[in-house]
């Protein structure tokens, strides 16, 4: 189904080169037909916001070196700077393009929208070849060296050129950098560095830092100079900079832990580093908080969590964790992280009768626990008479996962003789909770 254009977008406009004979008439005389060796001057007639009423808001005018027939070409095209603000519909506007190069065709089209950011169609386009210039002499070319680097940045010179080859004052240089070499092929899509200093005359030293650069790559720099006629010289092999060794160690790994998960099998965990250059990280074990601790992965994990399978039979286990990057710079490893392996069938804190029950006042009674693997490895044990009220706290701290005997020697927190009867023993470990009672006879 055939579907009508909208109206109310901006209308399709035409756009004149002032060189046109037609322009100057249209312009009744009070303008006059300019296109130089560096610019061009074109106009057109304003549209409106809603086809031919109103005022429209923006203006969007491109060049290129070729044709632009679609939209995708026309943002592919280089913006015209300095456009004016849309006058009411039916004025009369202008722009002067600059920076062009003498003896050179461009092609121009204009897009027009509105407060809602509807655009136009294209304008037709405007085909036209800068004035020749009498200045066929363009700069020479500007050679870079190396006056000094950091981490991050590299400080470039040279000695400046002139506008024709080397006489004169040049109107600009430009700097560009690339991970590759630089040649006419790739000149334009190399990265532009802002900052260069107005030129000298010709043999005036220059500096030019370059910086926020990431120095574990080679680099390449180069270098042109442009004259009043807008000529760039030619363009010389690219200067390289080599990359910088990385010597410094990514950040040590934080959030690190480690628990045992079945058997003995030790699950250890930490958060993600952030360098961009990162490697991964190294995971250590050893049998004493002091080490020696052996590496369990030959190359970098790149995870953030680890399974040891292969933890022997004994008591308790320490783990580290370190981060690598891409140059073998190692961080130091994470504070040892003690795992008790014996106990690894216990899943939480457990309190059983004591014994002997019933015993005599003056004797000790011993309360058996049991302590899981996992911990937490603290506990505290509230002793209560029948009624509820406190008479001792017994506190067990760091112990070893598996069977532990806790001593009562039958006293209160004031070291006084408690009497004969029925006394309740409360064990609260982690989120463990747990009542035994015991009988104390005369």
């Amino acid at each position: 189904m055939h579907q009508e254009e909208p109206t109310d977008r901006p209308h399709r406009h035409r756009v004149f080169a002032t060189f046109a004979a037609a322009f100057i008439a249209l312009a009744a005389g009070s303008a006059r037909a300019q296109v130089t060796e560096t610019s061009v001057t074109l106009v057109w007639t304003a549209p409106g916001d809603d086809s031919l009423s109103g005022r429209a808001t923006r203006y969007d005018l491109r060049r290129s070196l070729t044709p632009i027939n679609t939209l995708a070409d026309f943002a592919a095209a280089t913006p015209v700077t300095g456009l004016p603000a849309p006058q009411a519909a039916g004025a009369l506007e202008s722009v002067t393009a600059t920076g062009l190069t003498p003896s050179t065709t461009y092609w121009f089209s204009l897009r027009t929208f509105d407060e809602v950011g509807n655009g136009s169609a294209l304008s037709n386009l405007v085909q036209l070849t800068t004035a020749v210039s009498t200045d066929q002499t363009r700069p020479a070319p500007v050679r870079l060296s190396l006056a000094s680097e950091t981490a991050t940045s590299v400080m470039l010179s040279w000695t400046d050129v002139g506008d024709d080859s080397l006489s004169g004052v040049a109107t600009d240089v430009e700097v560009r950098w690339s991970t590759a070499p630089i040649d006419e092929t790739n000149w334009d899509s190399a990265n532009i560095v802002f900052g260069e200093p107005p030129p000298g005359p010709p043999g005036t030293p220059e500096l030019l830092v370059v910086a926020g650069l990431d120095r574990s790559r080679d680099l390449w720099f180069a270098a042109r100079a442009r004259d009043d006629v807008n000529h760039l010289s030619g363009l010389p092999s690219s200067f390289a900079v080599a990359h910088v060794m990385d010597t410094a160690p990514p950040a040590t790994p934080t959030g690190a832990s480690a628990r045992l998960e079945t058997g003995t099998d030790v699950r250890v965990r930490w958060n993600p580093n952030a360098e961009p250059d990162l490697a991964g990280y190294f995971v250590y074990r050893a049998f004493a908080a002091a080490g020696p601790f052996a590496r369990l992965n030959g190359s970098p994990i790149v995870t953030t969590d680890f399974l040891d399978t292969t933890a022997p039979d004994t008591l308790a286990v320490w783990y580290g964790v370190s981060a690598v990057d891409a140059s073998g710079n190692e961080s130091a490893e994470t504070a040892p992280m003690r795992v008790y392996l014996q106990g690894g069938g216990i899943l939480a804190w457990d309190a059983a009768t004591p014994f002997p029950n019933p015993s005599p006042v003056g004797t000790d009674v011993t309360v058996p626990l049991s302590v899981p693997a996992a911990g937490p490895y603290d506990a505290v044990v509230e002793v209560q008479d029948a009624a509820g009220q406190h008479v001792r706290t017994l506190r067990v701290t760091d112990v070893t996962p598996g069977a532990y005997g806790l001593r009562w020697d039958g006293r209160n927190d004031a070291g006084r003789s408690c009497a004969p009867g029925v006394y309740r023993v409360w064990l609260r470990a982690g989120t463990t909770r747990k009542l035994v009672r015991l009988v104390r006879t005369p």
